[in-house]
């Protein structure tokens, strides 16, 4: 799955730099509204749009890594089989989620695209597409997660 790796690591330099850049616009923003007393509406949004990446494509990292909000404790008391089984039910109910939140985040981004933001006049759709292209992501990890899970499951007989 050395795809998914190199994938990974595009993800975490995404989240790095759009962490980074809301970082200087939130820095810019303040300096121009309480120094030099002159707002910049372009930074406030843009500094918004850049915490929707960060927080979306931290979503996928949080996935592949099994950091999500995940309740453990009960399919640990479970035995071992009974335990890869709800775990593997658990795999599809993430990827139906997600599925679901890929076809309408892009049906959303479709939409949006014809709809301008105030003050910079991007195209609202481009923030949008962070939905679509994250659950897409997170498919692709749940995936691995499911082949990884499986292929321990039979190498220990379980």
């Amino acid at each position: 799955m050395r795809f998914l790796q190199t994938l990974n690591e595009l993800v975490k330099s995404l989240t790095a730099v759009f962490l980074g850049l809301m970082t200087i616009l939130v820095i810019v923003q303040v300096f121009y509204r309480y120094v030099l007393d002159h707002p910049l509406s372009e930074s406030q949004e843009l500094s918004i749009y850049a915490m929707v990446y960060v927080v979306m494509l931290g979503c996928t990292i949080a996935v592949r890594n099994k950091t999500h909000i995940a309740v453990g404790f009960f399919v640990d008391l479970l035995p071992a089989r009974v335990g890869i089984v709800a775990r593997q039910v658990s795999y599809g109910i993430m990827l139906a989620f997600f599925g679901v939140l890929m076809v309408q985040g892009w049906k959303l981004t479709v939409r949006s695209m014809l709809q301008n933001s105030p003050s910079t006049g991007l195209p609202v759709g481009y923030v949008a597409f962070s939905i679509p292209l994250c659950a897409a992501i997170s498919m692709l990890y749940i995936v691995e997660h499911m082949v990884r899970d499986a292929r321990q499951a039979r190498e220990t007989g379980k």
